[in-house]
């Protein structure tokens, strides 16, 4: 079944952007095609105790949708775990699980109308993120006016955060996001400075103006969305991150990358690759992929990202749909993303061991 699944995965790297049908499923393998969540964006999934725990952007609320398969997850019951009422602009939730207890990382305003973002972290003890309930632990401060896209992860026994964050937001101005760490005391209290590790610099990373120049109003030039892994061996620390405006066709991932012994708060720690590494692909009809987050199993790494596809408007948020697909280890440890595939392809669905 290994070298099954092997060699379906090594055709779609090879034909990923040549618009390559896949109609049948091979064997008796489990499979799903894309989008597993046909509206929203910056898609989190997490498997724990049997089951598939997924969630994402929702705006007013957070809700978690809970699955035995990847293709069962849009038509599962969406669990609404927190809906303040008064509260808009919340993005990118994610659960992580450690200490025993499950944390629900999100962004979003403060109620005050003002579109003043901010990161909060809530709390669950119990076993499942389905059962008892989340309680608010507070909120993140940096410093910024406005922080986005929470994200952590623990490297030699200490937490780190990462986020995407700004000082440049008044109206007018050309605003900058860029990607921020910090050390963590606890899940919500920061032991360290922030330190930027990346603003945005390369030509990919700030486009602003769509295609058929269709604009915001005044620059805004990004860095956000980051997202953490290991390369195979553990000897580097991977960040990637989404670059341009998301309602662009040109929002695509970068990469940033430092050594496993180097000091993760230095910012020369950090090299950022020249390239985007995954991007949109004409030919599968997939564009503005981005806010990449990672979920694997014993033998496979699966990326999942939010696109949008030509056919609709590019300008409509609304319009992104969240993807999950396959990728392979480079020879030099790092992940070979490829292309965005297209909606039709047949995709192996992966096959967790807890």
């Amino acid at each position: 079944m290994k070298r099954v699944t092997a060699l379906i995965l090594t055709a779609f790297l090879v034909f990923s952007c040549l618009g390559l049908r896949h109609s049948e499923s091979v064997g008796q393998v489990d499979t799903y095609t894309n989008p597993i969540f046909p509206t929203g964006s910056s898609p989190w999934l997490i498997h724990y105790d049997g089951f598939y725990y997924y969630t994402q952007s929702m705006n007013d609320h957070v809700s978690i949708w809970k699955a035995d398969r990847i293709a069962d997850i849009a038509s599962a019951q969406e669990h609404v775990v927190y809906a303040p009422g008064n509260i808009y602009h919340i993005s990118a939730p994610q659960l992580h699980r450690f200490n025993d207890r499950w944390y629900l990382y999100f962004s979003s305003d403060d109620g005050s109308g003002r579109d003043i973002r901010h990161i909060y972290v809530m709390e669950n003890p119990a076993p499942s993120p389905l059962e008892g309930s989340f309680t608010m632990l507070g909120w993140v401060r940096t410093g910024n006016i406005k922080d986005i896209h929470p994200t952590t992860f623990t490297h030699r026994g200490e937490r780190y955060l990462l986020w995407s964050g700004t000082n440049s937001a008044n109206p007018g101005t050309v605003a900058r996001w860029g990607i921020h760490i910090a050390r963590m005391r606890s899940p919500w209290e920061r032991s360290s400075p922030v330190t930027v590790i990346s603003m945005p610099q390369y030509e990919w990373e700030c486009q602003w103006i769509d295609e058929d120049g269709t604009s915001m109003s005044s620059p805004v030039l990004v860095n956000e969305a980051p997202a953490f892994l290991y390369s195979r061996d553990s000897t580097r620390l991977l960040i990637y991150f989404a670059a341009s405006e998301t309602y662009t066709s040109y929002y695509c991932e970068g990469l940033l990358e430092a050594s496993a012994e180097a000091d993760l708060l230095n910012p020369s720690s950090w090299h950022k690759y020249p390239e985007p590494v995954f991007s949109k692909c004409e030919k599968t009809g997939v564009l503005g992929p981005g806010h990449l987050s990672f979920f694997s199993t014993p033998e496979q790494l699966y990326i999942l990202y939010n696109g949008k596809s030509r056919f609709l408007d590019m300008h409509a948020v609304d319009n992104r749909s969240c993807r999950m697909q396959p990728v392979e280890w480079g020879s030099d440890g790092i992940p070979v993303l490829g292309f965005p595939l297209s909606e039709d392809t047949v995709l192996p669905a992966p096959v967790p061991v807890d």
